[in-house]
């Protein structure tokens, strides 16, 4: 008799079925935090690079003009190309700020994203609350100016 039962039996119980279920969810949460953390770092590294370009830009609208922009606005469309936004893939505008000796673009980014180490010593970070203040700071004299970039060092949290 006890034979027949075991033979009977061709389904999941409720309890397999809700194991699997409960696996399976946990898996796709842990892809898509991944999934989410790796867009932030590419956007991060985008803001980095749109950082250097108006900085870049900066200082050629200074060699030719013997004075540094004021606003983005400036450096449209001679030395910036058209398309370019004022905000980051963040929703953040870049700001530029300038003095006699030299100009500093800057924008927020999410806290913790970008540090100092990711990128050398030209990236100044500022804690502000849930946000970063990233800014670099170019001089006339400064030259060769290149951000180092060292991928171990973005966003570890």
């Amino acid at each position: 008799m006890d034979h027949n039962v075991l033979k009977r039996r061709r389904g999941f119980s409720l309890a397999e079925l809700s194991l699997v279920l409960m696996l399976a969810g946990v898996f796709i949460a842990a892809a898509f935090y991944s999934a989410t953390k790796i867009r932030q770092t590419a956007s991060a590294q985008r803001v980095m690079t749109e950082l250097e370009s108006i900085a870049l830009a900066s200082a050629r609208f200074y060699s030719e003009r013997g004075a540094w922009p004021a606003a983005l606005a400036d450096l449209r469309p001679s030395y910036l190309v058209q398309q370019s936004s004022d905000m980051n893939p963040f929703g953040n505008a870049y700001t530029i700020t300038s003095n006699a000796s030299s100009v500093s673009v800057s924008t927020l980014l999410p806290k913790n994203l970008v540090t100092p180490k990711s990128f050398g010593s030209e990236v100044v970070v500022v804690n502000q609350g849930n946000n970063d203040l990233v800014s670099i700071t170019k001089t006339p004299e400064s030259t060769t100016w290149k951000l180092k970039y060292e991928k171990k060092y973005i966003y570890k949290q």
